[in-house]
């Protein structure tokens, strides 16, 4: 587990971290959803 563990870190670190991609608070406040399509940008 502690290897398993360390390598996850290690590719999450190589690729830069865990992008923000959907966590952003502001964007959810702003009525944003990633998992579906926003009808008022249609």
């Amino acid at each position: 587990m502690t290897w398993n563990l360390l390598h996850l870190a290690r590719l999450l670190k190589d690729a830069g971290g865990i992008p923000a991609h959907g966590n952003q608070r502001s964007a959810w406040d702003a009525g944003c959803r990633f998992d579906f399509p926003n009808p008022d940008y249609r």
